[in-house]
């Protein structure tokens, strides 16, 4: 027994010795140096089960937690891809930066880029060659190279994304199943970075192509993203629909569904849309996915059956399951009665929205826009304001209509002042004019409407905190380990800038602000202040629109206000109001003496001309700028700014094409000598009133043209023509501003100092009055002016004083010749003339794709003028022009960067380019410097070898390179310049 079990012991140990040795064999076969068939196996099955697995399951947790995390946008067109909503391309940001990391180990590690063995009588056919000829032998490889691709595709990382799948089209070239693959997903890059033309050149090649029937639904999803992005709904429809095979998983079939179903309703087929939406709600979805269908199925039933659709939405209304998307339920009816035509039902539906209380996201914004542009097209300006500033803070700052959105609120933001304080004097001097029996009996009413304000508020503030209070202990019940302070919902969450560089944030405190504290003037101790702010009046119940509406319109500000308790009861609501329940808090607000009615006019006469002013220039609402004014002439004769206020009435009158106006008239009886009646009255007054504009600009435009051509004769001409004919003319800063810098060629320093200073004071307004503050506090703070102005090339440009002049005084530092130092490789190139996307991607491709060892920093940056895009750094001056010469040597790259002025400098001469030298001061230079140099130089950079593609695994054997290899890898060539200014 003991020696049977003393036999198996030993033969155990000569068995795991065995093994060990045959594992130790097989592994040492199997380095990267060597290409058999064992090699391959073996590299290929520990990639797919090691590195790759660990990269790809970090990837499918992130894919996960985006497509949980995702919020679209339900009321616009959805993107093709999640990722491009900003928002969701934060989320799984580490993950899939994890998986990258991982496919980067994968490609590494288990490379083959070694020729194999073959014997010399062996016979080759062409089969053989195609395979010999590949550059990776791993056949497992190409998943990582794609899933790489693909999770840079999914961090909104477009531009790497392409540089990888370019890169893989590279490499596979002769595997046409990867190489369609990749140029699919290359594609979709494109796409997403608005390069259609680009991306329809490479779904063209792939068509053409022999296309495996596994990808023909991958391509059809690629061509489809492509026509979305492009705005060509109808053409997207068909490719979309034969995608839907590839569509993996529940939601991102929902989504599809949905997506088709907006792009038939879109263009037209509201039966094909209403049947998509049905599939939505088929696949079982997320409810707000599930919610939105329904909604976009009232959307898209036939307008005869609307009254059974606002049956259905009512009832939708009613459902409890709903109550966080009532804002949206509301937005629904409204849209169908405004289908209808019924405005007044439509704004009263919207207006239910608004008072809704649902999430604050972006839904809640799209209807407050459009209610605050029904609003606009009415022109009930305060009640467009406070939509316009609602929709701000909710609709982003990527939506289509944000950036005239914001320009609308800003102007009413203007109006709403001078409107307010109008109607808080009228209210104020209504008030004082009644008998103190019927003051008193005004405030004794708003007093009791304060008192019960408040004790609704109290009843809502006990209900917030028993919601609170639930809300708290369900998630102690969860078991909740972290909790977050109550934050106010922000759109774009996700967005890690600082507060103020956020406009969608800024916009979203400004308005919790103003409700809390009132629209309040910067300044010191602004809390200590009572302004009596009015806040905006409840809207009536909406009634359909009198057909006398546009003259009460015309009549609004020219009238007082008829209700003498609006402005107090506005001012009772301020939050720092001091004792809004005491007589004496109200009173004291009244002006019942002559010194404060006089500030009440004071402020009213303000308060009308900025409001005339404010509707005329920037609302062109001639009414209510006409209504403004006439209150203010009638009211307050011989006011300050009569005369200017009659040539506007005058300007009105000639804008609605009136043959005469009494304004002309009374400009010459009044002020026979002002400014304003001699343009009044100028014989070509009429015609520069209605073209005056487009003179002036052409007269600019034929100014600086001169400017740039050093015709300072015609600059003179043209400054003296706007002096007289256009003073007060829209480009007239920039007039003074071309004659400042004539002064300043004519060695007239003085002169144009100050002019400049003219410029800064009085057209703070304008853009150039910033330029001119900084050159005036550059002369103060000791600069020297250059004595000649910026005409001519660019490339002389230098932002100090002349090379001369400053050598003299001993202030410019000389090049510095140090060739071992940090270089830096520029593209150069006049602003605003290079597509600098375009660029940025043809050299991080070629970077990305050529240098795996280095990794360069790629910047742009800007100097009088002039454009560079910066590649470093390079160790030595050599290194850098290496770069350039393989750079050039590629592929197609010399046509895509003609144009484009090469510039090798090291960091310390990189200092004094743009303010003490020009770029042809540096040619002169470089060429000074080095041409004797330039062969052996051109020698010894062949030897260079740091910048070359590096093989993960060094072969035992080099075999000899050909010369196509040769070329690609960047061979000098024999017209190559790398001093190419």
């Amino acid at each position: 027994m003991y020696f049977r079990y003393v036999m198996l012991k030993r033969f155990a140990t000569y068995a795991a010795f065995l093994c060990l040795m045959l594992a130790t064999g097989f592994i040492a076969g199997c380095s990267s140096s060597k290409n058999t068939a064992q090699t391959r196996f073996y590299k290929s099955f520990t990639a797919r089960y090691n590195t790759y697995f660990n990269g790809h399951e970090a990837f499918k947790e992130a894919k996960e937690e985006q497509e949980k995390q995702n919020k679209d946008n339900y009321m616009e067109i959805l993107p093709y891809f999640i990722v491009s909503n900003k928002e969701t391309a934060e989320v799984g940001k580490s993950l899939y930066d994890r998986t990258i990391l991982k496919c980067e180990k994968t490609i590494k590690l288990h490379s083959i880029k070694a020729k194999p063995k073959v014997a010399p009588d062996k016979k080759r056919t062409e089969k053989n060659r195609k395979w010999l000829a590949q550059k990776e032998y791993n056949p497992f490889l190409w998943k990582a190279w794609i899933l790489m691709g693909e999770a840079q595709f999914n961090k909104g990382e477009f531009i790497e994304a392409a540089s990888t799948f370019s890169y893989i089209n590279r490499l596979y070239s002769n595997n046409p199943d990867v190489l369609a693959q990749s140029r699919i997903w290359l594609a979709r890059c494109y796409s997403e970075l608005d390069w259609f033309y680009d991306s329809e050149d490479i779904l063209n090649n792939v068509n053409r192509d022999s296309l495996s029937w596994k990808l023909t639904s991958s391509y059809a999803g690629a061509r489809g993203h492509l026509l979305l992005r492009q705005q060509k709904y109808k053409e997207a429809i068909p490719y979309l629909e034969k995608s839907l095979k590839s569509v993996k998983g529940a939601y991102n079939r929902a989504r599809m569904f949905y997506l088709i179903g907006q792009l038939c309703h879109q263009t037209g087929d509201d039966a094909k849309a209403y049947k998509y939406f049905s599939n939505v709600i088929g696949v079982n979805p997320p409810y707000i996915l599930e919610f939105n269908a329904r909604i976009m199925q009232t959307e898209v039933m036939s307008k005869a059956n609307s009254q059974k659709v606002l049956k259905k939405l009512n009832s939708m209304a009613r459902n409890p399951k709903n109550s966080e998307y009532l804002d949206q339920v509301h937005y629904a009816i409204g849209n169908v009665y405004l289908t209808r035509g019924d405005t007044a039902r439509a704004i009263k539906a919207y207006e239910q929205g608004r008072k809704a209380e649902a999430r604050n996201g972006i839904e809640k914004g799209i209807l407050n826009l459009k209610l605050g542009n029904i609003y606009w097209e009415k022109h009930k300006y305060k009640n467009a304001k406070e939509c316009y500033t609602d929709a701000l803070g909710l609709i982003g700052t990527t939506h289509a209509e944000y950036k005239e959105t914001s320009h609308r609120s800003e102007i009413l933001d203007e109006l709403v002042e001078h409107t307010q304080n109008i109607e808080l004097q009228d209210s104020l001097q209504r008030l004082a004019r009644m008998s103190e029996t019927e003051r008193l009996a005004c405030i004794d009413r708003i007093i009791e409407e304060v008192i019960k304000k408040e004790k609704e508020e109290q009843k809502e503030a006990e209900r917030a905190a028993r919601m609170a209070e639930h809300d708290e202990q369900m998630a102690e019940l969860e078991s909740k380990t972290k909790t977050e302070a109550p934050q106010m919902p922000v759109a774009g969450k996700g967005d890690n800038a600082w507060y103020f560089y956020n406009p969608t944030v800024v916009s979203q405190g400004k308005t919790a602000f103003q409700k809390k504290w009132g629209r309040r003037t910067l300044e010191d101790n602004w809390r200590r202040k009572n302004k009596g702010v009015l806040q905006s009046d409840e809207e009536e119940p909406a009634t359909a629109q009198s057909s006398d509406e546009p003259k009460q319109e015309e009549e609004q500000l020219q009238r007082p206000v008829s209700n003498p308790t609006k402005g107090l009861k506005e001012m009772a609501a301020e939050p720092t109001a001091e004792d809004n329940k005491s007589r004496d808090f109200y009173l004291k607000q009244i002006p019942l003496s002559e010194e404060k009615m006089n500030e009440s006019n004071d402020i009213l006469k303000d308060a009308l001309y900025g409001a005339g002013v404010v509707c005329q220039d920037r609302l062109g609402d001639f009414s209510l700028a006409r209504g403004s004014f006439l209150r203010l002439i009638n009211n307050y004769p011989k006011y300050d700014k009569e005369e200017e206020v009659f040539y506007r009435l005058y300007l009105m009158d000639i804008m609605d094409n009136r043959q005469s106006s009494v304004y002309q008239q009374k400009l010459k009886k009044s002020y026979p000598e002002g400014d304003y009646t001699k343009m009044a009255n100028d014989p070509e007054y009429l015609y520069n009133a209605k073209y005056g504009k487009h003179i002036e600009d052409s007269l600019y435009a034929a100014t600086y043209e001169a400017y740039r051509n050093g015709d300072y004769e015609t600059i003179e001409k043209n400054v003296k023509i706007s002096d007289e004919k256009y003073p007060r003319g829209k480009n007239r800063a920039k007039f003074m501003f071309l004659d400042a810098m004539n002064k300043l060629h004519g060695n007239d320093q003085n002169g144009f100092v100050a002019e400049l200073k003219i410029i800064a004071e009085r057209y703070s307004n304008d853009g150039i009055s910033e330029i001119a503050g900084l050159m005036v506090k550059g002369v103060q703070e000791g600069r020297i002016l250059q004595n000649a102005s910026l005409t001519g090339s660019l490339w002389s440009r230098r932002g100090m004083s002349t090379q001369e002049e400053n050598k003299e005084a001993g202030k410019i530092p000389e090049w510095s010749k140090n060739e071992e130092g940090t270089h830096l490789f520029m593209l150069a190139y006049e602003s605003g003339k290079v597509n600098e996307n375009q660029l940025l991607f043809e050299i991080a491709r070629y970077n990305f794709g050529k240098f795996m060892v280095r990794n360069f920093d790629l910047s742009f940056v800007r100097n009088n003028g002039i454009s560079m895009l910066q590649v470093k750094p390079f160790i030595n001056m050599k290194e850098a022009i290496r770069y350039s010469q393989q750079l050039f040597a590629a592929d197609g790259m010399s046509e895509k960067l003609a144009g484009l002025r090469v510039v090798i400098i090291s960091e310390e001469n990189m200092k004094l380019l743009g303010d003490y030298y020009s770029f042809d001061d540096y040619q002169e230079y470089f060429e000074k410097t080095y041409h004797n140099q330039l062969p052996k130089i051109m020698k010894e950079i062949d030897s260079i070898d740091s910048l070359n593609e590096p093989d993960y695994d060094v072969p035992e054997k080099k075999e000899e390179q050909s010369a196509d290899d040769a070329e690609q890898q960047g061979a000098p060539t024999d017209d190559f310049n790398p001093f190419n200014f």
